[in-house]
């Protein structure tokens, strides 16, 4: 009887230590199939700005799921250190070839210049260069002002639109208050036929800037303005009166009653100083002159 009970025990442990395994190995399974595989990457440790040397402290090794890891991305810090890069990296962001100049490029403006085009610089003043408020990155129309037969001849045309800015001056950002900087170089990226004309332009007339929009990318095309335009647009400006906040009154308009013909003049017959009297005595009639202050005054009848 009790060999038969030592069998039974036997048997529960086989098929708990059975089932166990099984459960143990259903278990692994399960967390092998949910890992994610992790590959080492190289990512930016700060923002980088455009043509800058790389350095130890630019950038860091972090292990990221190797599923969402680019195929070309930098797995090893030393195949970094001691390039250039070409355009600017932000904190955070994987090392790409894309993101770094050729071997061999030296920091500085030439790790900005793609493939086919060149930089050439102008001069400009605070006025053309818009207060130093264009910064490295924007675009810009050039408008040349040129003689072209005396003053009154005079034209400004926007000549070359859409130019890229790569670099102003020394500086390329602002300052510690976030105000700009004045410039009084400016690098613009140009085709070599484009390099030509700006520098001509430059030798033989005066050049401006108009700052695009960030969104703007339209060409528009202008006929240009001459000195002769703009003086006759000046006088074909009317004069207006001045404004006042009464409103004008209108005068009444009375006709004019004609005028009266002016009185004839009248004839006044002088009267004599004396006066005559006629007298009779008898048939023989004769004529008595008095004065006309001799009557007195009692005498005269009303």
């Amino acid at each position: 009887m009790a060999k038969k009970y030592n069998y039974v025990f036997y048997l529960a442990l086989l098929i708990a230590f059975a089932a166990t395994f099984g459960v143990y190995r259903i278990l692994e399974t399960t967390r092998r199939a949910n890992q994610v595989t992790t590959r080492a990457v190289v990512v930016a440790n700060k923002d980088i700005p455009q043509g800058l040397l790389l350095e130890e402290d630019a950038f860091r090794v972090e292990h990221w799921p190797e599923p969402i890891v680019p195929d070309s991305a930098f797995g090893d810090p030393t195949l970094i250190a001691g390039r250039v890069s070409a355009i600017p990296i932000f904190a955070g962001e994987v090392f790409v070839p894309g993101r770094l100049a050729p071997e061999g490029t030296g920091p500085g403006l030439e790790a900005r210049i793609p493939p086919g085009k060149r930089a050439v610089s102008m001069s400009v003043d605070d006025i053309t260069g818009i207060a130093g408020h264009i910064q490295p990155g924007a675009r810009v129309d050039l408008v040349l002002t040129l003689d072209v037969g005396g003053t009154a001849q005079r034209q400004s045309k926007l000549f070359m639109p859409n130019m890229k800015i790569l670099a102003m001056g020394e500086q390329v950002v602002r300052n510690e208050k976030g105000e700009p900087i004045n410039t009084h170089v400016a690098t613009f990226e140009v085709a070599p036929a484009e390099g030509e004309r700006l520098t001509m332009a430059a030798s033989q007339g005066r050049i401006a800037l108009m700052l695009r929009g960030y969104t703007d990318n339209d060409t528009v095309k202008t006929k240009g303005s001459t000195a002769a335009e703009v003086t006759a647009s000046l006088r074909d400006v009317v004069q207006l009166p001045p404004r006042t906040n009464r409103a004008p009154q209108q005068k009444a308009q009375v006709a004019e009653a004609p005028a009266a013909p002016a009185p004839a003049p009248i004839n006044t017959v002088q009267k004599p100083e004396t006066l005559t009297i006629p007298v009779y005595r008898g048939r023989a009639k004769s004529e008595e002159k008095f004065k006309k202050d001799s009557a007195r005054r009692d005498t005269i009848r009303p």
